[in-house]
Protein backbone atom coordinates (compact mmCIF):
# COMPACT_ATOMS: atom_id res chain seq x y z
CA UNK A 1 0.00 0.00 0.00
CA UNK A 2 1.44 3.49 -1.16
CA UNK A 3 0.56 6.32 0.89
CA UNK A 4 -1.34 9.40 -0.70
CA UNK A 5 1.45 12.22 -0.48
CA UNK A 6 0.89 16.42 -0.83
CA UNK A 7 3.56 18.79 -1.30
CA UNK A 8 2.72 22.24 -0.89
CA UNK A 9 4.34 25.29 0.19
CA UNK A 10 4.44 25.83 3.80
CA UNK A 11 1.78 27.70 5.41
CA UNK A 12 1.82 29.39 8.14
CA UNK A 13 -0.96 27.11 9.69
CA UNK A 14 1.64 24.51 9.66
CA UNK A 15 4.10 26.22 12.47
CA UNK A 16 3.29 23.77 14.96
CA UNK A 17 3.65 20.60 12.87
CA UNK A 18 6.98 22.06 11.51
CA UNK A 19 8.42 22.74 15.19
CA UNK A 20 7.48 19.06 15.99
CA UNK A 21 9.73 17.46 13.36
CA UNK A 22 12.44 19.83 14.15
CA UNK A 23 12.22 18.70 17.29
CA UNK A 24 11.75 15.08 16.61
CA UNK A 25 15.15 15.82 14.37
CA UNK A 26 17.01 17.14 17.29
CA UNK A 27 16.54 13.78 19.11
CA UNK A 28 18.01 11.31 16.42
CA UNK A 29 21.30 13.61 16.21
CA UNK A 30 21.48 13.66 20.03
CA UNK A 31 20.99 9.62 19.79
CA UNK A 32 23.40 9.97 16.45
CA UNK A 33 26.55 12.36 17.98
CA UNK A 34 26.20 11.22 21.68
CA UNK A 35 29.45 12.86 22.53
CA UNK A 36 27.84 16.60 20.74
CA UNK A 37 25.50 19.13 22.59
CA UNK A 38 22.98 19.60 20.09
CA UNK A 39 21.62 23.38 20.20
CA UNK A 40 18.18 23.11 19.63
CA UNK A 41 17.01 25.28 16.57
CA UNK A 42 13.39 25.39 17.76
CA UNK A 43 13.61 29.07 18.65
CA UNK A 44 15.07 29.59 15.25
CA UNK A 45 12.78 28.05 13.40
CA UNK A 46 9.88 29.87 15.20
CA UNK A 47 11.73 33.22 14.50
CA UNK A 48 13.23 32.98 11.76
CA UNK A 49 13.11 30.61 8.95
CA UNK A 50 9.04 30.53 9.64
CA UNK A 51 8.85 34.22 9.41
CA UNK A 52 6.60 35.32 6.62
CA UNK A 53 8.16 37.51 3.91
CA UNK A 54 11.75 35.71 4.20
CA UNK A 55 14.36 34.36 2.12
CA UNK A 56 13.43 30.72 3.20
CA UNK A 57 11.18 28.70 1.10
CA UNK A 58 9.67 25.93 2.87
CA UNK A 59 8.26 22.77 1.54
CA UNK A 60 5.97 20.33 3.34
CA UNK A 61 4.72 16.98 3.08
CA UNK A 62 1.69 15.91 3.87
CA UNK A 63 -0.27 12.64 4.83
CA UNK A 64 -3.57 13.01 5.52
CA UNK A 65 -3.18 16.78 6.35
CA UNK A 66 -0.26 15.68 8.61
CA UNK A 67 3.03 17.12 7.99
CA UNK A 68 5.37 14.40 7.94
CA UNK A 69 8.44 16.56 6.23
CA UNK A 70 9.95 19.25 5.21
CA UNK A 71 12.31 20.83 2.81
CA UNK A 72 13.51 24.17 3.26
CA UNK A 73 15.76 26.20 1.27
CA UNK A 74 16.75 29.79 -0.20
CA UNK A 75 17.86 31.98 -3.07
CA UNK A 76 21.45 31.33 -2.82
CA UNK A 77 24.91 33.90 -4.15
CA UNK A 78 26.83 30.74 -3.90
CA UNK A 79 28.36 29.96 -0.56
CA UNK A 80 26.23 28.74 2.47
CA UNK A 81 28.86 30.92 4.66
CA UNK A 82 28.13 33.85 3.18
CA UNK A 83 24.19 33.55 2.62
CA UNK A 84 23.87 32.97 6.11
CA UNK A 85 24.90 36.09 7.53
CA UNK A 86 21.72 37.85 5.88
CA UNK A 87 18.22 37.08 6.25
CA UNK A 88 16.91 39.29 3.50
CA UNK A 89 18.82 38.74 0.38
CA UNK A 90 20.40 42.36 -0.95
CA UNK A 91 18.34 41.87 -4.49
CA UNK A 92 16.61 43.87 -6.64
CA UNK A 93 12.85 42.80 -8.03
CA UNK A 94 14.23 42.18 -11.54
CA UNK A 95 17.07 40.08 -10.39
CA UNK A 96 17.58 36.27 -9.46
CA UNK A 97 20.43 35.21 -7.58
CA UNK A 98 21.89 32.73 -9.51
CA UNK A 99 21.18 29.70 -7.28
CA UNK A 100 19.21 28.05 -5.25
CA UNK A 101 21.00 26.55 -1.75
CA UNK A 102 19.01 23.20 -0.31
CA UNK A 103 19.37 23.96 3.28
CA UNK A 104 17.85 20.99 4.92
CA UNK A 105 15.48 17.90 4.71
CA UNK A 106 13.91 15.99 7.31
CA UNK A 107 11.13 13.13 6.82
CA UNK A 108 9.91 12.26 10.02
CA UNK A 109 10.68 8.05 11.11
CA UNK A 110 7.57 6.44 10.28
CA UNK A 111 7.45 7.70 7.13
CA UNK A 112 10.94 7.22 5.59
CA UNK A 113 11.71 4.86 2.69
CA UNK A 114 8.48 6.05 0.91
CA UNK A 115 9.27 8.49 -2.02
CA UNK A 116 8.95 11.97 0.57
CA UNK A 117 12.02 12.73 0.61
CA UNK A 118 12.53 12.51 -3.35
CA UNK A 119 8.66 14.31 -3.68
CA UNK A 120 9.97 17.63 -1.44
CA UNK A 121 13.18 17.28 -3.85
CA UNK A 122 11.29 17.47 -6.85
CA UNK A 123 8.67 20.05 -5.60
CA UNK A 124 11.79 22.88 -4.49
CA UNK A 125 13.57 22.10 -7.81
CA UNK A 126 10.66 22.59 -9.94
CA UNK A 127 9.66 25.93 -7.86
CA UNK A 128 13.39 26.89 -7.65
CA UNK A 129 13.48 26.24 -12.02
CA UNK A 130 10.25 28.62 -11.89
CA UNK A 131 11.97 31.55 -10.53
CA UNK A 132 14.62 31.49 -12.82
CA UNK A 133 17.50 29.78 -10.98
CA UNK A 134 19.97 28.68 -12.69
CA UNK A 135 21.39 25.35 -10.23
CA UNK A 136 20.13 24.05 -7.51
CA UNK A 137 22.48 23.04 -4.66
CA UNK A 138 23.11 21.52 -1.37
CA UNK A 139 26.09 20.71 0.72
CA UNK A 140 25.78 17.32 2.57
CA UNK A 141 27.91 15.29 5.13
CA UNK A 142 29.20 12.11 3.56
CA UNK A 143 27.91 10.30 6.40
CA UNK A 144 24.10 11.90 5.63
CA UNK A 145 23.51 8.61 2.96
CA UNK A 146 19.92 8.34 2.69
CA UNK A 147 20.17 11.98 1.82
CA UNK A 148 23.29 11.82 -0.71
CA UNK A 149 20.87 8.61 -2.05
CA UNK A 150 17.64 10.71 -2.67
CA UNK A 151 20.15 13.51 -4.23
CA UNK A 152 22.01 11.29 -6.72
CA UNK A 153 18.64 9.56 -7.84
CA UNK A 154 17.62 13.25 -9.29
CA UNK A 155 20.78 13.95 -11.15
CA UNK A 156 22.82 15.93 -9.28
CA UNK A 157 26.59 15.93 -9.90
CA UNK A 158 29.23 15.53 -6.85
CA UNK A 159 31.84 17.17 -5.91
CA UNK A 160 33.66 16.34 -3.39
CA UNK A 161 34.40 18.44 -0.23
CA UNK A 162 36.45 16.69 2.04
CA UNK A 163 33.85 15.82 4.93
CA UNK A 164 30.91 16.51 2.81
CA UNK A 165 29.85 17.14 -0.99
CA UNK A 166 28.29 20.07 -2.91
CA UNK A 167 25.79 18.57 -5.27
CA UNK A 168 24.77 20.81 -8.07
CA UNK A 169 21.80 20.52 -10.49
CA UNK A 170 22.40 22.95 -13.34
CA UNK A 171 19.14 24.18 -15.69
CA UNK A 172 19.44 24.83 -18.97
CA UNK A 173 17.31 28.24 -19.05
CA UNK A 174 17.15 30.77 -16.86
CA UNK A 175 14.54 33.72 -17.24
CA UNK A 176 17.44 36.33 -16.05
CA UNK A 177 20.32 35.95 -18.37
Amino acid sequence: MSLEVKVRQYKPRDLEQVLSLVRELETELTEKFKDVKIKSKVEDYRHRYLKPRNKYKIFVALVKDKVVGYLMGYPSLGAPEIDNMYDMLPISANWTPPEFYLQITFVSKPYRNQGISKALHRKIIDYAKKQGHKEVYACIAKWNLPELKVIQSLKFRRKDLGYRYRLSLKFENRKND
